[in-house]
C-alpha cells in the first residue's frame, strides 16, 4: 500500500496548497468587505420585539447509559448540555459540580445527526459498504443488536455514540435535545469574525478549483473540515483502488479496511495540522498590519469596484438572464407555496401557545425575575412548542419531492431552520413581555392580571409583525438555498470566458483586494434576491388569510386562551474508555 499512501499524501498536499491560496485571498477580501459594510451598512429588518440576550443556563442534564469508546461496555453517565450546545458527561452529579476538568468526555455535535433506530441505520450502512466493496450481504454476519430506547449520534467519519434512555419520555426528550445540539453546535476554533466569513468561502472555492461544483457543509473544526475535503477528493479514486486490493474472508477484509481508513485519516491529518497551524499563525500576525491599510483604501477600492461591476454587468447579463429564466424563475412561486403557509401556520399556533402561557402565569413569592424561570423554558421545550413546530413539517413532503430536481436540497435541515426561527421569535416575545412587566413594576405599577393581560396584548401585536417579517425572511432564505447551487453550477462555466478576462482591468495596486469572481457572485446574488423579493411581494395578497403569520381564529384579533446540520475547541473529545 506504499504507493497508495504516497498518492494520499500528494493529494493532501495539493489540496492544502490550493486552499492556502484561496484562504489568504478570502481573508483579505473578507476584511475588505467587512470594512465596506461598516461604511455602507444595509438596513436591518425592523423587529418589534426585544431580542433576548445570549442564553447562559445549561439546557438539559440527567443520567443516560452510554456505550464505551474502546471496550464497548455500557456505563451510566451524567450528561449536561451547555449553553454552547456542547455536551459534557461525568461519572455522576458530584463530579460535575466540581467543574469541567472532572468530565469524562465532551461531544461537539457539529456535523452529527441523530438516528432513533441504530439497528436499522447500522444495517443500512453495512449494505452500502457491501455494495461498495463487492461483498455478498448474505455472507456478512448480522451486526450487533442495540437495546430498546437506544439512539445513535452519527457522523460518517468521526466517532459514533450509542446512548440508551431509561424510558420512552426520556428517550423522546433527549433525542429532541441532541437534535437541537446537532443543529446549533459550531466547530470553528478561531472566533475572529473575518476568519469565520473567509474560511467557508475558501473551502468552497478550493472545491470549485478542484472541479467539484456545488455547496458543501462546513461542519467541524477547521482541521476536520480540511481533512474531510481531502478525503472527499480521495474517496472515489485512491481509496476505491485501495479497497479493491483487499482479499480474504469478510472479517479479514473488514478489519483491514478499518485499519486502512484510520491510517489514511491519520496521514491526511498529519498534513492538515501543520498546514492549518501555519496558515492561522500567518494570518494572525498579518491582520494588525494589513487592517489599517485596508481601512484607508476602502473608498478607492469601492469606487474601482463599482466601475468594474458595471462592465461585468454589461457583458454577462445576456448569459444570466436566459439561465435564470430556465433554472430559477419556474420554481420561485412553487417554493413560496411550499414554505410560506407552514411557517405562517406555525407562528399562528405559537402565538396561541404564548397566550396560554402568559394567561396561566402566576408570580411567586420570590423576586419577579425568578418567577420567570418556568416561562423562560417554554420556547425551548420540545413538547410545549410541538403544536407550533409540527406545522412547519407540512413543508417536508413537497420539499422531498423537489429533491428529484434539486440534488443539494436537505428537507429536514430546512424544517429545522424553520423551527429554530419559530422558537427564537417566540422566545423574544416571552422576553419582551417580561421586560415590559418589569418596567411596569419599576414605574410603580402592580403585578395583577389586568396589567399582565394588557402587556400581553401589546406583545402579541409585536409578535404578529415579527412573525410576518420572520416568515418572509425564512421563505426568501429557503428559496435561495434551493435555487442557488444548481444555478451556480450552470452559470459559472457559462460565464467563465467573460469573467476571467475582466480581472486584467483591475488596477494593479488593488488586485489583492478586488476579486472579480466575488463581484460576479455578488451580481447574480443581487439579481436572484430581487427576483425572490418580487415574487414574495407580488404573492403576498394570495396568502393574506386568517391564521397566517400570527392571526389566531379568535374574534377581535386577540388570541384564544384555549387553543429536530460552530465554536468549540474540542470536538467529539473522549477520555479513556468513555
Amino acid at each position: 500500500m506504499g504507493d497508495i499512501k504516497d498518492e494520499i499524501l500528494e493529494t493532501a498536499k495539493k489540496v492544502c496548497e490550493v486552499f492556502t491560496v484561496q484562504y489568504t485571498k478570502a481573508y483579505a477580501l473578507a476584511l475588505v468587505r467587512i470594512c465596506k459594510e461598516e461604511i455602507h451598512a444595509k438596513p436591518e429588518p425592523e423587529w418589534r420585539l426585544h431580542k433576548r440576550p445570549g442564553w447562559t443556563e445549561d439546557y438539559k442534564s440527567g443520567f443516560l447509559v452510554k456505550e464505551g469508546g474502546n471496550t464497548k461496555n455500557w456505563k451510566r453517565r451524567y450528561f449536561v448540555v451547555r449553553p454552547s450546545y456542547n455536551v459534557e458527561y461525568y461519572e455522576n452529579q458530584a463530579t460535575e459540580a466540581k467543574g469541567p476538568k472532572y468530565k469524562k468526555g465532551l461531544i461537539n455535535l457539529c456535523g452529527y445527526w441523530v438516528n432513533t433506530n441504530p439497528n436499522d441505520s447500522v444495517l443500512g450502512r453495512l449494505k452500502k459498504l457491501a455494495e461498495k466493496m463487492g461483498f455478498d450481504l448474505a455472507n456478512i454476519p448480522k451486526p450487533k443488536e442495540y437495546p430498546p430506547l437506544t439512539f445513535e449520534l452519527y457522523h460518517p467519519r468521526r466517532r459514533c455514540y450509542y446512548i440508551t434512555a431509561a424510558n420512552n419520555q426520556e428517550f423522546d426528550d433527549w433525542v429532541a435535545q441532541f437534535r437541537t445540539c446537532c443543529w446549533h453546535a459550531r466547530g470553528f476554533t478561531l472566533e475572529d469574525p473575518v476568519h469565520i466569513r473567509a474560511f467557508p468561502v475558501a473551502v468552497r472555492k478550493t472545491r470549485w478549483a478542484l472541479g467539484r461544483w456545488g455547496w458543501y457543509n462546513n461542519d467541524g473544526t477547521e482541521e476536520q473540515v480540511l481533512a474531510e475535503m481531502i478525503s472527499d477528493e480521495l474517496d472515489y479514486d485512491v481509496m476505491s483502488r485501495a479497497y479493491s486490493k483487499l482479499t480474504g474472508p469478510y472479517f479479514v477484509r473488514n478489519m483491514l479496511r478499518t485499519k486502512l481508513v484510520k491510517a489514511f485519516d491519520a496521514a491526511v491529518l498529519g498534513v492538515v495540522k501543520p498546514a492549518w497551524a501555519g496558515m492561522a499563525s500567518t494570518v494572525e500576525a498579518l491582520k494588525p498590519k494589513i487592517e489599517p491599510k485596508i481601512r484607508e483604501a476602502v473608498d478607492p477600492i469601492f469606487k474601482a469596484e463599482v466601475s468594474i461591476v458595471d462592465k461585468l454587468k454589461e457583458q454577462v447579463m445576456s448569459i444570466i438572464a436566459p439561465l435564470q429564466e430556465e433554472h430559477v424563475n419556474p420554481h420561485l412561486v412553487k417554493i413560496v407555496d411550499i414554505v410560506r403557509k407552514p411557517m405562517a401556520d406555525g407562528f399562528a399556533e405559537a402565538i396561541v401557545l404564548f397566550d396560554e402561557q402568559i394567561t396561566k402565569f402566576e408570580p411567586g413569592s420570590e423576586p419577579l425575575e425568578k418567577s420567570f424561570s418556568t416561562l423562560n423554558w417554554f420556547p425551548r421545550n420540545y413538547w410545549q412548542m410541538r403544536n407550533a413546530t409540527i406545522k412547519t413539517e407540512d413543508m417536508l413532503e413537497p420539499l422531498q419531492t423537489l429533491q428529484a430536481v434539486f440534488k443539494d436540497l436537505w428537507p429536514w435541515s430546512l424544517v429545522y431552520h424553520a423551527q429554530t426561527a419559530l422558537r427564537e421569535v417566540t422566545d423574544n416575545a416571552v422576553y419582551t413581555w417580561e421586560r415590559e412587566l418589569l418596567k411596569h413594576v419599576e414605574e410603580g405599577g402592580k403585578v395583577d392580571r389586568e396589567a399582565m393581560d394588557k402587556i400581553k396584548h401589546h406583545t402579541i401585536e409585536k409578535f404578529r409583525e415579527d412573525a410576518e417579517t420572520a416568515t418572509k425572511l425564512f421563505t426568501a432564505k429557503v428559496m435561495k438555498l434551493i435555487l442557488l447551487p444548481p444555478f451556480e453550477t450552470v452559470l459559472h462555466p457559462a460565464a467563465k470566458h467573460i469573467v476571467e478576462p475582466l480581472a486584467s482591468v483591475i488596477p494593479e495596486p488593488l488586485q489583492e483586494f478586488i476579486d472579480i469572481n466575488q463581484d460576479f457572485e455578488d451580481l447574480y446574488n443581487g439579481i436572484l434576491d430581487n427576483s425572490i423579493d418580487s415574487v414574495l411581494d407580488s404573492g403576498k395578497h394570495k396568502h393574506e388569510h386568517k391564521g397566517e403569520a400570527g392571526e389566531p381564529a379568535s374574534s377581535g384579533g386577540e388570541p384564544s386562551s384555549g387553543g429536530e446540520p460552530s465554536s468549540g475547541s474540542e470536538t467529539a473529545a473522549v477520555e479513556g474508555e468513555d
